[in-house]
């Protein structure tokens, strides 16, 4: 596909079906992610890649079949910062050439007609944190350590064929602005990602959409999607994001993933909920077709790009898929 289609059909006004989570999926599906994690993810899904090749593609390529236009390269954990939590820095980019290779394969197996977004999380997610002051990632690692991480992740992304870079998982406004510059040097299309929004609708720090999109202007950003937030919150923050962005928005929900046991109000690890019991998926609320009645509120709220996060499965995104692609 052409990198440069999407942003034409988006100018457009046409929809785009996303797909749905990779690394809840891989879990469900009987894939280790967790590589003995008990309380915090360390490198996620980012492994199997490698050992779990076959069914990431599979994954893959189940969203293809029910109709996905945009499928995510699994790549969302396959930084240096990540991997270097099971001792694998230094083979970050055997895992990342890994993920958007199988994304790619099983997009060019359907036919080619999808989009492939080189999904990369920012590097800092689930690091320490005081919670009463939360700090950027950037004031944590130091803005050129940052910005190198995106960038040598997007370069490699682009040149393994990727149609866009979506920059995920980003909360405060200065590291929006950051990764949206450094993804940008791989020359694609880049969407952003931003996640834990708030019920009252604000950014997960308190921060403003209207802030946000004032500290976009002049950055490459080629759309803005709410993303890893509960469906609720995800309606609260819609419309006064699309009131302040100009571009294309879109939304993609958490709908209750519980990786690693109950963690009662560990938001990094849940839908912002707390979560109860023992099953990965907390998703029994956010069945298929009540994903349909959001998928709808969203396009009437301007969302041009929709799709599901952790939890969400290729059940959501079939569900998902007349709603968002019907004509107006």
């Amino acid at each position: 596909m052409s990198p440069r289609r999407i942003i034409e059909r988006l100018g457009r006004g046409e929809m785009l079906l996303l797909d749905g989570g990779t690394g809840s999926e891989l879990q469900r599906r009987g894939a280790d992610v967790l590589k003995e994690a008990v309380d915090r993810l360390k490198a996620w899904s980012a492994t199997a890649n490698v050992e779990y090749a076959e069914v990431v593609r599979q994954v893959h390529s189940d969203y293809l079949r029910v109709g996905a236009d945009i499928i995510t390269s699994n790549n969302f954990w396959t930084t240096p910062t990540c991997l270097e939590r099971i001792g694998e820095r230094s083979a970050w980019r055997t895992y990342a050439t890994a993920a958007i290779r199988n994304a790619v394969e099983a997009r060019d197996s359907m036919g080619g007609s999808a989009y492939v977004a080189g999904g990369i999380a920012a590097p800092c997610l689930q690091w320490p944190m005081p919670a009463d002051v939360p700090v950027s990632d950037i004031r944590v690692m130091g803005l050129e350590a940052y910005r190198r991480e995106w960038a040598d992740h997007a370069r490699l992304l682009a040149g393994e064929g990727a149609d866009l870079i979506l920059a995920e998982y980003v909360g405060f406004i200065e590291d929006c602005a950051a990764a949206i510059d450094a993804c940008g040097e791989a020359g694609l299309p880049v969407f952003l990602g931003v996640r834990h929004i708030q019920e009252s609708g604000a950014m997960q720090y308190d921060e403003s959409f209207h802030d946000l999109a004032a500290g976009l202007e002049g950055h490459p950003v080629d759309a803005v999607l709410l993303m890893c937030s509960n469906p609720e919150s995800i309606s609260a923050g819609l419309p006064i994001l699309r009131e302040a962005f100009a571009g294309p928005v879109g939304a993609y929900p958490n709908l209750g993933y519980n990786p690693t046991g109950p963690i009662d109000n560990r938001r990094m690890l849940t839908n912002q909920k707390p979560s109860a019991g023992v099953d990965i998926l907390q998703n029994a609320d956010y069945y298929p077709s009540r994903m349909a009645e959001f998928a709808g509120q969203w396009k009437e709220m301007g969302a041009q790009i929709i799709g599901g996060c952790c939890a969400s499965g290729p059940e959501h995104i079939a569900a998902m898929a007349p709603v968002v692609k019907e004509q107006a």
